[in-house]
């Protein structure tokens, strides 16, 4: 992992930047801003999504972010404070210098003291939800009090130990989803406890084309949140996976295994090219172990496999260990082990090349292998 980077004098503001390249260093920064007292803004940015959390002197005092999951509305709902249908109602009655908040205040769906417990909550998911970000920009910047959005002080350890919590619960429930690139069909039985209004909303979403990881981005719930309904809706038997795809077939994506691999050995030739290029540098050096030392299903995709002299790999070969790979989903297996290498090369390919070089190049690879990788690479 590269070390953040001061910001150049002409950043206005911001004093500390860089790519999150590593799951843990969102955590990192929130308690560099706890332990260090900071009064500064933490700005997170990936995968089309940006959210800011507010801090004065370490403590959390705010958050934005504009994603749906994390409006007002939407937490009310999710926490079973307000149903669906009341809040389209509210919601119409939205506009300018008219919050949701304010609007519900004059129906009388809320006191002020809701108001407060639920802009808290707000905050909560917010930071909760960045500490799931690997991959992506952030920024740490000095703001201007007076457009920071409502404020409340909010204890910076209890949020971020939450944070963890959900992540590791996280980790746990993905371990136990399908792979993010298999459809989600109904399975037309449903439990004798009725769904609640959280999984409801999500299995109308299940309609036998949608993959999970789409699902994931359309439910509006978050990472966190989504991984818990679509986990319960498996467990309980109303959803099921569809079938998988064989090598040579298309994958959940629409691409076949040949496709798939004549994509990547491109952007495999794309990083290869710029690291001949560069000096020699002892990260330079071993670049094969990678393949020595994979481990899980990646270790039999690259079993005996070496890239060749222009960095591409054996088409032949990865097929052949592909066939005999216990995996059930095959494809998927395929395009997290390639995935996982080409972010291998990039890493090098960042210790070695100077920065802008280097920014190119991974926007160059990510361009040729865009639609081929699995989804959220």
């Amino acid at each position: 992992m590269k070390q953040p980077r001061p910001a150049p004098q002409s950043a206005g503001g911001i004093y500390l930047w860089g790519d999150i390249d590593d799951p843990d260093l969102v955590t990192d920064l929130v308690e560099f801003l706890y332990q260090s007292r900071r009064s500064a803004v933490l700005t997170v940015v990936g995968e089309g999504m940006r959210k800011s959390v507010y801090f004065r002197e370490g403590s959390v005092i705010a958050a934005s972010s504009d994603q749906p999951e994390d409006r007002f509305g939407d937490i009310m709902f999710r926490r079973g404070l307000i149903t669906r249908e009341r809040l389209d109602e509210a919601l119409r009655e939205v506009g300018p210098g008219r919050k949701i908040g304010n609007v519900l205040l004059a129906r009388g769906v809320i006191d002020t003291s809701m108001l407060w417990k639920v802009i808290r909550l707000q905050i909560e998911e917010i930071i909760c939800s960045i500490v799931l970000f690997e991959i992506g920009q952030f920024t740490i910047a000095r703001y201007d009090p007076a457009q920071v959005p409502t404020r409340t002080p909010l204890d910076t350890q209890r949020l971020l130990l939450e944070g963890l919590r959900r992540k590791d619960e996280l980790f746990h429930l993905r371990s136990q989803l399908p792979p993010g690139n298999r459809v989600l069909t109904r399975t037309g039985w449903m439990p004798t406890e009725p769904l609640g209004p959280i999984e409801r909303s999500l299995f109308e979403l299940v309609d036998g084309r949608r993959t999970l990881d789409e699902l994931f981005h359309t439910s509006g719930l978050g990472a966190f949140g989504a991984a818990r309904s679509l986990h319960h809706l498996l467990q309980c038997g109303a959803v099921s996976a569809a079938p998988v795809a064989e090598p040579g077939e298309a994958g959940g994506g629409g691409s076949t295994v040949g496709a798939i691999l004549s994509g990547y050995n491109e952007a495999f030739a794309q990083v290869h090219a710029a690291l001949q290029g560069a000096a020699r540098h002892p990260f330079q050096t071993g670049l094969q172990r990678f393949f020595h030392d994979a481990d899980g299903p990646v270790a039999a995709l690259f079993s005996g496999v070496e890239a060749g002299g222009d960095g591409r790999l054996p088409v032949d070969h990865i097929v052949a260990n592909l066939k005999l790979s216990p995996m059930g989903d095959k494809v998927e297996t395929l395009r997290r082990g390639l995935n996982e290498y080409l972010r291998f090369l990039l890493f090098v390919a960042r210790e070695v090349l100077p920065y802008p070089q280097v920014e190119r190049l991974a926007a160059d690879v990510r361009g040729t292998v865009s639609g081929l990788g699995p989804p959220g690479a």
